[in-house]
Order: C-alpha cells, then sequence, then structure tokens
C-alpha cells in the first residue's frame, strides 16, 4: 500500500479518536456559531474547567479546534482546516440550541 495513504489514515484515525469521548463532540457543537472561552464551553458541556481544558487542548493540538487570547481570556472555535473540514458530519449534525444559555442535548 502506498506510503502517503497510510500517512492519510493514520491522521483520519488520530481525528476518530478525539471524537470517542462524547464531551468532545458537546464541545465541537457548542462552537458551531461561534468561539466562546474555557469557562463558556464548560459551563454549557457541564464539565470543570480542568476537564474541559485538558478537551480543548487536545481537540486544538489534532487541529479541530484553533484558539486566540484576549487579554487573560482564551477563545477557541472550529479550524478552517483540512483536519476540522474532515469533522463536517459532526458539525452538521449538531443539535439546534446547543451553544444556547439552556442546551437542548
Amino acid at each position: 500500500m502506498d506510503h502517503q495513504l497510510k500517512v492519510i489514515a493514520e491522521n483520519q484515525a488520530t481525528v476518530c479518536s478525539v471524537f470517542a469521548n462524547p464531551k468532545r463532540i458537546l464541545i465541537l457543537w457548542t462552537l458551531v456559531n461561534q468561539e466562546k472561552s474555557v469557562s463558556e464551553i464548560a459551563s454549557i458541556v457541564g464539565t470543570s474547567m480542568q476537564s474541559t481544558s485538558q478537551h480543548l487542548r487536545l481537540m486544538r493540538e489534532t487541529g479541530i479546534l484553533a484558539s486566540r487570547r484576549d487579554g487573560q481570556t482564551i477563545y477557541y472555535f472550529i479550524a478552517q482546516n483540512e483536519t476540522a473540514e474532515r469533522c463536517q458530519l459532526l458539525i452538521q449534525t449538531s443539535p439546534e440550541g446547543l451553544g444556547e444559555q439552556n442546551p437542548v442535548y
């Protein structure tokens, strides 16, 4: 098998493994319409700040999310790259209202 195909398969497996945790899918869904801070994401998803930060770090390292700093606050958003494009099915299945104050999940 072609080396390039093996590399692509390994990358795809890495991206897919990120979503083996349902909290990470919820995090992705909360960021569909706009960027949010770690505390906003933690509140919506219902996880601690520490746990949320760990999930966000992994998703950023994998290339699914990107971040920007504004003072002491870090905002996360869905990256505009090939890796994030592979997540379109998960993004498109986001339940309506998840990013609101009273998420429906």
